[in-house]
Parts: structure tokens; C-alpha cells; sequence
């Protein structure tokens, strides 16, 4: 247990950096976007294609998750029915907490009119075949390219900060574009939203799957390259 926690805590502490600099980018990236959109007067179709946009980031932010939850179970145990299922409870509800639940709650509490849209209840035909992919490239990646988790887990670091900022734009706090006083409460709601569920996506759940005999002398973030014997 006192292994386990040791690992997960060196994987919060790397992965923070990270996170911070993705949600920056990702801000700056839609803020600019929204205000073209803004000045162009076309405020309606900037929240349409807002909407659209996440149901393109998320479905992809579940399929990166998946293929790096997968890939290190797979590279630990190589037992199929194992990979499979960690990989899917291990993409789908964090990647569900990281992209509505916790951008919904964070916009709540900053006193926005937020909507909840939980996507893999309302378009669930969206997110399977992403869900499928991603489970069948984990294994492949993990097999083909050496240590392929070091790429997915940061793709799926900025895609999760992309989605959740999208969300947050396209259901019901569009305000932090004129105001520069909630840029930084935003930050803090993106930051969140991605450091602490994909984590646990990424690292938590593989760690919890793993034995501890496969935790033994890895002194490595498990996303990072890794010499095995």
C-alpha cells in the first residue's frame, strides 16, 4: 500500500506541470477563437460550432484514455479480459468527470447558468466506436510502439483540457471572454477538471489493477519510458 501511494503521489506531482500548461494553451486557444467569432457578430453560430466541437474532443479525449489505460495494464499483466475492462470503466468515467461533471460543478460554483449534458447518456452512439478504437489500439500501441504510452498520455493531457474548457464555453459560461477577473477561477476549474480525473485514469486505476510485484523498482512515472528486464 505505502508503494502504491508513493507512486501515485510522484505521478500527481509530475503530471501537474503539464496540466497547468495545457489549460493555458487550450484558454488561449478558444479565447481567441471566441473573439473572432464575437467581433464577426455571430455570437449564435460561435455556441453552435462550441457544441460541436466538444462532441469531437470528447469522444476523442475517451479514445486517447482508453488506449493509455489499456496499454499499461497490458504492458504488465498481458491478460486480455483484464486490459479490456480496466480500460474501459478506466476512460469512460473519468473522462466523463474530467470533460461535464466537474466543468458543470466548477461553473456552478462560480455562480454560471451551467447545463449539464452528459454525453455518453445522450449521444452514446458517439462515444462506443471511439471507445472501441481506443481499446484496440491500446493493445496494439503497447505491442508496436515502445513505450507509445509516453505520446497518448500527453495527447490525452491537452485534448482533456480542450474538452473541458469547450464545455464550459458551450454550456453556459461564455463570461471569462469580457471579464478578466474570471480568467483565473476558470484556469483553476480547467486544471482541476484534467489533473485529478486523468490521473486517476491514467495511473490510479493501473496501479489499483496492478500487483504490487509488477510495482516493484518502478521508480518511473508509469507514462514515461520504463526499462524492463
Amino acid at each position: 500500500m505505502r508503494r502504491r501511494l508513493h507512486v501515485l503521489g510522484n505521478e500527481l506531482a509530475h503530471h501537474l506541470p503539464y496540466t497547468l500548461v495545457s489549460s493555458f494553451i487550450a484558454m488561449v486557444a478558444v479565447w481567441y477563437f471566441g473573439q473572432m467569432q464575437l467581433r464577426a457578430g455571430t455570437p449564435t453560430g460561435w455556441h453552435e460550432e462550441l457544441e460541436w466541437s466538444f462532441h469531437v474532443l470528447h469522444p476523442l479525449h475517451v479514445c486517447i484514455s482508453a488506449i493509455t489505460t489499456t496499454a499499461v495494464i497490458w504492458r504488465f499483466t498481458r491478460k486480455l479480459p483484464k486490459a479490456l475492462l480496466f480500460g474501459l470503466f478506466g476512460s469512460v468515467i473519468p473522462c466523463g468527470f474530467s470533460d461535464y461533471v466537474v466543468p458543470f460543478i466548477g461553473g456552478k460554483i462560480l455562480g454560471q447558468p451551467m447545463k449539464l449534458h452528459i454525453c455518453i447518456i445522450e449521444h452514446p452512439m458517439i462515444i462506443l466506436p471511439y471507445l472501441l478504437v481506443g481499446l484496440l489500439c491500446g493493445i496494439l500501441f503497447e505491442e508496436r510502439v515502445s513505450c507509445g504510452t509516453v505520446f497518448s498520455h500527453g495527447a490525452h493531457v491537452f485534448v482533456s483540457s480542450c474538452a473541458a474548457l469547450v464545455y464550459l464555453a458551450a454550456f453556459g459560461f461564455t463570461g471569462w471572454m469580457q471579464d478578466i477577473q474570471l480568467v483565473f477561477p476558470v484556469l483553476l476549474v480547467v486544471v482541476f477538471a484534467v489533473w485529478i480525473p486523468c490521473c486517476i485514469g491514467d495511473i490510479v486505476i493501473p496501479v489499483s489493477a496492478l500487483h504490487h510485484q509488477h510495482l516493484h523498482g518502478h521508480h518511473r512515472p508509469i507514462s514515461r519510458p520504463s526499462v524492463q528486464a
